[in-house]
């Protein structure tokens, strides 16, 4: 298999196996590779690396990664592109054997081979996300320009390259084959008010139920079988039964198939069955169907809607009434193994309508409605199949007003902002008329919202959010599993309206239940925050219909009161882009006096605050805000560097601040001096002025220098060529001078150790040296004048006897220690008593 291909698109890489590597696993292994002390500003910058305190990088773990290993990684990598390849093989067989340590082990010798560059684009790899920029089908095309098509079909990135790894050779006729799987075809979603769009396209049209299931797809060649799941894994044979002799569900399945059935693959939903009361269970948070066992309450259950190949013969470019008669003919139903998925011919809007009243009725999921006519387009969702369910409808299902809790960091471009938002519910106040004083949480939502409301939401939330800290919960707000990254006051919050499929167990909210496909429909303003639903209101909504959120059944009126189409809103020309439009201070009070006197042109926001929440509090706090600078302007505060900014710091002597300083002169509730972190650029008097305050690195003469502060100013020296290279004495007096006795992170200064490693394996030797030499020790490669000490394996007593001999020769005496030695000063953070 081609090694690059499959390295471009990790994610489609089913045949090697996962990995089980997330962001805090690797976060955990990482800290134990390189001994970072637990809650130690690294540690907490990989474990908490969606966090802005992560800085430039957050939300990218692996550029977090990064700079974390930036200094403690060779310069040059040794690994070939095959070996690399290799040693991620490795790491997915020791995942699959459950092999942690071994895993551990795998990753502490690639660290040790590779570069801090190399090292992040191989946890990229891990994570299964390159973030190169480029869509699958873009690096799809540049592989083969038939690659997509062929992956549709068959599922397989292995196949892909072997088959098509001559760009010249074109792949005419796409195949579909056995034990290969084909990505399974789609629906397209339709509003039931549309359905008169669709229903003149066909004489009639097939309608089915739709299944809350797990999509499948079972190939069968003579006695062996495999499933295979919508993504294409066929990692659940195992438990149904790769023959007739095993698994849940192929014993009994493979006796109701047809004996003149050789060969086929199906496709359809596997359902769990209830074998006590003979229905399907839906699934949900706490129930998988893919995950039953044998003695289990529920069985497997194959619904079959399609047939893509019969003994041979490929079917998907038959019209689906002619696959659905060849389906018909395939097998003999068994209620509770195999069934068909009851198709229904209709032909008007009005009996469309009808199939989805039952479907709310019988507290299904909707409709799936399909042409007659359409052929199997693999991974399409334009091929002719619609899928109809209520919420797709306004008006059909119960939304409820749920208040914000809490919300998360996203990721890529949004890794600095909140994109998603932890909801709840009130507790019934046992007072009627009084505030609710405690919130449940009962899900998390992040769709629905345009980027200009989700904007506009921010922008009123962003000034009161507040980070959750480990082990602390805020008063009033109970949350279990599921925690946010940031916290709100309720009665700093705004409340959501929420559309939802059904209310199901989870108990990963304090609710104990949660929503299926939530989705904002709008943010309620008009609503004050005591006025959300309560405790009370959830569990009747949970306890009508079965927790099935559809309210009432369509009627054929409705069809005549669809909404028109929305015209697009355009944006008038000239008008001011929402990041530099002024703030409306009609309605703002002056309560404050910081800014008293002073003139402000506020420029932009940043990710945590806008630029018309900046200027609110400007007024409110006495000051004068200003679109443009002039003579008596004070400063300008910007949290960017655009185009505007650019040209007036290369025309004019301006003071231009970070949005930090504002942020911290609201919280300290002072107005604090500028410091050349704070500054974008300096007017000529402010330069003055902080030259008599600050040297050339920007380290302050009179005040304590901060971790950030001091790693800007080391950077600024990195970056003008002024290091010193300190010799370990000079290193070892600067430690006296620092900390007045032995400095505690340096606890083997001056020392020079050769490590004898002929009874150890080679990790442990390896873990030993890079405690050695973070601690402030040189490890020195053959004997030599330099060397202080000797590190053996506490068993090795005949290189222990040559040393000693060795050492009574030498004018220079070295010590001779154990590998428990080092770990010992290690953990003691001194360096205790040697012995010979």
């Amino acid at each position: 298999m081609n090694k690059e291909g499959r390295l471009l698109l990790p994610k489609l890489n089913g045949e090697r196996g996962r990995y089980g590597m997330k962001e805090h696993t690797l976060a955990n292994t990482y800290r134990k590779i390189l001994c970072l002390p637990k809650n130690g500003v690294e540690a907490n910058k990989l474990l908490k690396f969606r966090s802005p305190a992560a800085g430039s990088s957050a939300g990218d773990f692996a550029d977090v990664a990064y700079w974390v290993l930036k200094s403690r990684c060779r310069n040059g990598g040794k690994l070939t592109v095959g070996q690399v390849d290799s040693h991620l093989t490795n790491i997915a067989t020791l995942n699959a054997n459950n092999n942690r340590r071994g895993i551990d082990v795998e990753l502490t010798d690639v660290l040790f081979k590779m570069s801090a560059h190399e090292q992040k684009w191989f946890i990229r790899l891990l994570l299964e996300n390159l973030r190169l920029g480029l869509g699958q089908n873009d690096i799809m095309k540049a592989i083969h320009p038939d690659a997509k098509d062929l992956y549709d079909v068959c599922s397989s990135l292995k196949k892909v390259c072997e088959k098509l790894h001559d760009p010249s050779k074109r792949l005419h006729e796409i195949e579909i084959s056995l034990f290969q799987p084909c990505r399974p075809m789609l629906s397209e979603r339709l509003d039931i008010l549309k359905v008169d769009t669709i229903i003149n396209k066909a004489p009639f049209y097939y309608v089915e139920r739709k299944h809350d299931g797990e999509r499948f797809q079972i190939h069968k060649d003579n006695g062996k079988y495999c499933y295979f799941s919508k993504n294409g894994k066929p990692e659940y044979t195992d438990n149904y039964g790769d023959s007739m002799n095993s698994g849940l569900l192929t014993p009994f399945l493979g006796k109701q198939l047809h004996a003149d059935v050789k060969t086929c693959i199906l496709d359809g939903e596997m359902m769990a069955w209830n074998t006590k009361m003979n229905f399907f269970q839906s699934k949900g948070p706490n129930f998988d169907v893919k995950r039953l066992r044998e003695g289990d309450l529920h069985r497997p259950c194959f619904c079959v809607f399609d047939v893509l190949m019969l003994n041979g013969e490929i079917l998907t470019n038959k019209p689906l009434e002619d696959r659905i008669n060849v389906l018909n003919k395939l097998f003999s139903p068994l209620e509770g193994v195999i069934m068909h998925t009851p198709q229904k011919r209709v032909t008007t809007s009005t009996e469309i309508i009808e199939a989805l009243n039952n479907a709310i009725d019988n507290q299904e999921e909707g409709l799936i409605v399909k042409h007659p006519s359409s052929i199997y387009k693999p991974a399409t969702r334009s091929g002719g199949w619609y899928k109809i369910k209520p919420e797709y409808t306004v008006g059909l299902t119960d939304e409820l007003d749920l208040i914000i809790l809490g919300g998360y960091f996203g990721e890529g471009r949004r890794k600095a902002n909140i994109s998603h938002f932890l909801v709840g519910v009130a507790v019934s106040p046992a007072n009627e008329g009084t505030n609710p004083v405690d919130f449940y949480s009962v899900g998390r939502v992040g769709s629905g919202y345009s980027r200009e409301e989700l904007a506009d939401l921010l922008q009123k939330l962003t000034p009161h959010w507040r980070t959750v800290k480990s082990g602390f919960l805020p008063n009033g707000l109970h949350w279990t599993k599921e925690k946010p990254d940031v916290w709100i006051e309720p009665s700093k919050s705004q409340i959501l309206q929420v559309k939802a499929t059904e209310i199901v167990k989870s108990d990963s909210y304090k609710t104990g239940y949660t929503l299926r496909f939530p989705r904002v429909e709008k943010v309620r303003y008009d609503k004050n925050w005591s006025d959300c639903c309560t405790t009370s209101d959830f569990e009747k909504l949970r306890l009508s219909n079965s927790g099935k959120l559809a309210s009432r059944h369509v009627m054929a009126a409705d069809l005549s009161q669809a909404p028109p189409k929305k015209r697009p809103r355009t944006k008038p020309v000239g008008a001011v882009g929402r990041d530099y439009r002024a703030a409306d201070l009609t309605d703002s009070d002056q309560r404050g006096t910081l800014f008293t006197g002073k003139e402000i042109c506020v420029f932009s926001g940043n990710a945590q605050v806008s630029k018309q929440v900046m200027e609110k509090r400007i007024h409110e706090q006495g000051g004068t805000c200003v679109q443009q600078r002039g003579p008596d302007t004070f400063c300008i505060v910007a949290g960017k560097k655009d185009f505007r900014l650019k040209n007036l710091i290369q025309n004019g002597d301006v003071d231009v601040v970070k949005v930090d300083w504002f942020l911290r002169v609201l919280d300290e509730e002072r107005l604090l001096e500028w410091t050349p972190h704070d500054l974008l650029s300096m007017s000529k008097k402010t330069s003055e002025d902080i030259l008599t305050k600050y040297d050339r690195f920007n380290d302050s003469y009179q005040n304590p220098t901060s971790m950030q502060e001091l790693k800007i100013s080391l950077e600024k020296v990195a970056k003008e060529g002024c290091a010193v290279n300190l010799l370990p004495s000079e290193m070892a007096d600067l430690d006296i001078e620092l900390f007045s006795d032995l400095n505690k992170f340096a606890v083997f200064r001056c020392c020079v150790a050769l490590f004898n490693s002929s009874t150890l394996n080679e990790f442990t030797c390896e873990l030993s040296q890079a405690m050695f030499q973070f601690y402030g020790g040189r490890i020195a490669q053959e004997m030599n004048y330099d060397v202080t000490h000797i590190v053996l394996d506490n068993n090795d007593t005949e290189n222990l006897a040559n040393f000693q001999k060795m050492n009574h020769s030498r004018s220079r005496k070295f010590h001779i220690v154990s590998y428990q030695w080092i770990e010992d000063c290690c953990d003691t953070r001194e360096r205790i008593r040697e012995f010979i």
